[in-house]
C-alpha cells in the first residue's frame, strides 16, 4: 500500500517562483534614502516570508528613527507597485517547475501564501498551472499570517485532508506548516524544487 501523503503543499514566493530577490530589491531601494545598508543576510532574518506589516516591525533595528519608519511606512503602497512591474518583466517560474507541476495533476495539490491573490494568480496564469492546485489560500483571506499555523489549517479545511507535506523556504513557512501538522522540506532555492518533490516522492511512494 503506498504511502503517498494526501496533499502536496507549497508556497508560491521562494518556493515556486524566484521572487525573493525582487522583495529584497525594493526593500533595498525603500531603504537607500535613508541610508541604511539592507544586505540579502538581513532580508533572509527578518524579511523572508512575512508581510510588510511584520517586516515594518523587524525593520526598527535597522531604522532606529520613529518618523523615518512612518515615511517608509507611507511608501510601502509605491514598493508594492513596483514589485508587480517587475514581476511582469522577469520570466520568474522556471520551465522545469512548469513541468513539474503539470506532470503531478491528478494528486491533490495546494498553494499557501502571504501573498495577496492579486499579485500571484497573473504569474500562475502566464505559466499555464493555475489549473494544476485544488486549492490556494491567499494573504487577503487571513488575519493571522505565517508563521502561525491559520494558513495551513485553512487549506486543510479546503482540501478536506488530515495533512500531508508543505515545502517552504522560510522559517515562518516551516513553522505555520509542522504548527498545522504538516510534514515540511525546505527549499534552499526554485530551482531546487522539482528535485525536492521527486526525491520525497520516490522515497514514500511505492512505484
Amino acid at each position: 500500500m503506498s504511502s503517498f501523503p494526501k496533499a502536496l503543499i507549497f508556497d508560491f514566493d521562494g518556493v515556486i517562483a524566484d521572487t525573493e530577490p525582487l522583495y529584497w530589491r525594493a526593500w533595498c531601494e525603500l531603504l537607500k534614502p535613508y541610508d541604511v545598508v539592507f544586505a540579502w543576510e538581513d532580508y533572509c532574518r527578518i524579511g523572508r516570508g512575512v508581510r510588510d506589516e511584520k517586516m515594518l516591525s523587524s525593520l526598527a533595528e535597522l531604522v532606529p528613527d520613529h518618523n523615518q519608519l512612518q515615511q517608509i511606512e507611507r511608501l510601502l503602497p509605491a514598493r508594492k507597485e513596483m514589485i508587480r512591474k517587475w514581476k511582469l518583466d522577469h520570466p520568474l517560474i522556471a520551465p522545469a517547475t512548469v513541468q513539474l507541476l503539470t506532470s503531478l495533476r491528478g494528486r491533490v495539490l495546494g498553494l499557501v501564501t502571504n501573498s495577496d491573490r492579486e499579485d500571484i494568480e497573473p504569474l500562475l496564469h502566464r505559466a499555464g498551472i493555475t489549473g494544476c492546485f485544488d486549492a490556494f489560500v491567499f494573504g487577503e483571506e487571513m488575519t493571522a499570517y505565517k508563521p502561525d499555523p491559520a494558513p495551513y489549517l485553512l487549506i486543510r479545511e479546503k482540501l478536506g485532508i488530515r495533512g500531508g507535506v508543505a515545502f517552504e523556504d522560510s522559517e515562518a513557512g516551516l513553522l505555520s506548516a509542522s504548527g498545522a501538522g504538516f510534514e515540511t522540506i525546505r527549499v534552499p532555492s526554485p530551482d531546487e524544487l522539482p528535485h525536492l518533490v521527486w526525491r520525497f516522492l520516490n522515497r514514500n511512494e511505492e512505484v
